[in-house]
């Protein structure tokens, strides 16, 4: 996988945030494929990983 990182990696490596990366991407022409419906995906993924790991503070 030569020559391929993610975009938080290539904003790490610019010392950039994720979100100044994705700005910069952008304003030089980048499309990306990925989909509103693959970030919807990724939240729930996430908010459920999330509850699963949510300590039981009712003790």
């Amino acid at each position: 996988m030569a020559g391929k990182t993610s975009i938080s990696g290539a904003a790490e490596d610019a010392k950039l945030t994720v979100p100044e990366m994705m700005d910069y991407l952008v304003s030089k022409g980048y499309k990306s494929e990925y989909s509103l419906e693959d970030f919807t995906r990724g939240v729930t993924v996430l908010e459920k990983k999330l509850k699963q790991n949510k300590p039981d503070m009712k003790r």
